[in-house]
């Protein structure tokens, strides 16, 4: 048996559940039944509101006219006609074609939207049924589908008795593996919704993916002339296997010769140079770089020297191998106490408690475990950012933009790195009397705030 989201063939037993055994996988984490359900085990279930949700949520990603094509696999619980009804009634051509029967041949790129309800979990391999899927859609598609939600609680909540263990389904996905599995399929722009009856309304189009993975390292530079050019130096030597890669490098106005040296690298085949006309502070920068940046992968680095290029490698191998979505690269895997300035060692007191502080604010607020989610190490799939908009300029944007990831149903997998920091006469620009103030509403502020734009979702 192997997992359709990340190929590990490595499975832990969770529990028992009416004669079968529910079994989680080592690498992605995504669960599934040991055993194949059968035809009998499945009713069929067809709904006009629902349909006439579902179709309104199409066009709100952007399908208005052309064919839809309804998709139907073995071990169907969902009487597509329904939907097909309502979309002919909405003007659109739609067809019905189930894959199960084996003449079922698609006719490639021929669709314009397609609509699979509850199927995906059934299948003893759902990778193939999308990659079915995806050849039958023009560039550009959507795609709507349906699955039921796995929420990934402690092992203490999931007892035989959980609603998600229905007779007939085979996999369980969570926001994090169902859109793993839809990024490795081909599809991207992926949006979740969870519903009140403990599903999962997904969307996504289909995409051209590149031979090669590419990453964007984000780097924002201001007053950085000591540290700039030897980073710069250490990055383009770095060589990261079988990925592309592009450097882009924001530099906002220094006054110390950054943007000089920052100007020598602007004819490099692998950096993008952005110069701003002032400094907004560190979060503008970022946002400005993610504007530009065009990799599958987005990964931040700082232009100082505190954190370690060497840890590249751990930190991107659980994202091209489909095993996380989201990355942090933990400075508190070991002692807590990560800041040490020679000569200010009060102030490294209160900027260590104060990290301690802020960690357990956003853990207690939105329901987590981290243990740094304010380091500079931050990697994730670009397509995480999608439906997502950042306002925030200064070192605020660190809280701004873990916390709507984690808003959006991304669990952030946290690894050691090492890091060595330096003090505010080595250049820290932290403002210890405005800072603190500003994460303080933005967190308190995100706890209720809407994530995704109202028009879009």
């Amino acid at each position: 048996m192997t997992c359709p989201v990340c190929d590990e063939s490595s499975f832990a037993p969770l529990l028992a559940v009416r004669g079968q055994l529910v079994i989680r996988c080592q690498g992605c984490g995504c669960v599934a039944l040991d055993a194949l359900p059968t035809q009998a085990d499945y009713a069929t279930v067809a709904s006009a509101r629902y349909a006439a949700r579902y179709m309104d949520t199409l066009r709100r990603r952007g399908f208005r006219s052309g064919s839809l094509l309804a998709v139907v696999a073995a071990g169907a619980r969902v009487d597509p006609e329904v939907f097909l009804d309502r979309a002919k009634a909405d003007g659109f051509r739609a067809e019905f074609l189930d894959l199960s029967t084996a003449s079922a041949n698609l006719t490639p790129a021929a669709f314009d939207a397609a609509i699979m309800l509850h199927q995906l979990q059934t299948q003893p391999a759902p990778g193939e049924l999308l990659r079915r899927t995806r050849a039958a859609l023009r560039p550009g598609a959507l795609l709507l589908l349906t699955v039921p939600r796995f929420n990934p609680g402690p092992a203490s909540s999931c007892g035989p008795r959980r609603t998600e263990w229905r007779t007939g389904d085979r996999w369980y996905f969570d926001e994090t593996t169902i859109q793993l599995l839809l990024l490795r399929y081909g599809f991207h722009e992926i949006l979740v919704r969870k519903s009140a009856a403990g599903g999962m309304l997904v969307t996504a189009v289909r995409d051209e993916p590149a031979a090669l993975p590419k990453c964007s390292i984000v780097v924002a530079a201001f007053n950085e002339s000591r540290t700039f050019p030897v980073l710069m130096d250490a990055l383009l030597k770095k060589a990261i296997p079988g990925v592309e890669r592009e450097i882009i490098v924001i530099e906002s106005n220094s006054t110390d010769g950054t943007r000089a040296l920052a100007k020598q690298y602007q004819s490099h085949p692998e950096i993008k140079l952005v110069l701003q006309d002032r400094p907004r502070g560190k979060g503008h920068a970022i946002r400005e770089g993610f504007r530009h940046a065009t990799g599958d992968i987005v990964l931040i680095q700082d232009a100082d020297l505190e954190y370690d290029l060497g840890d590249y490698d751990a930190l991107l191998a659980p994202i091209l191998s489909y095993r996380a979505l989201f990355v942090l690269g933990t400075r508190h895997a070991g002692h807590w106490k990560i800041r040490r300035f020679a000569k200010q060692k009060v102030l490294a007191a209160g900027l260590n408690l104060g990290h301690a502080f802020f960690t357990g604010l956003i853990n207690v607020l939105f329901r987590q475990n981290m243990t740094d989610p304010f380091t500079m190490f931050k990697v994730f799939r670009r397509d995480c950012l999608f439906g997502l908009e950042f306002h925030c300029n200064r070192f605020d944007f660190d809280h701004e933009l873990v916390v709507k990831l984690v808003r959006k149903g991304y669990r952030p997998l946290e690894i050691p790195v090492n890091y060595s920091s330096r003090s505010f006469r080595e250049g820290k620009k932290v403002r210890l009397f405005r800072d603190p103030f500003t994460w303080l509403w933005v967190d308190l502020k995100l706890r209720f705030a809407r994530v995704f734009p109202k028009d879009l979702w």
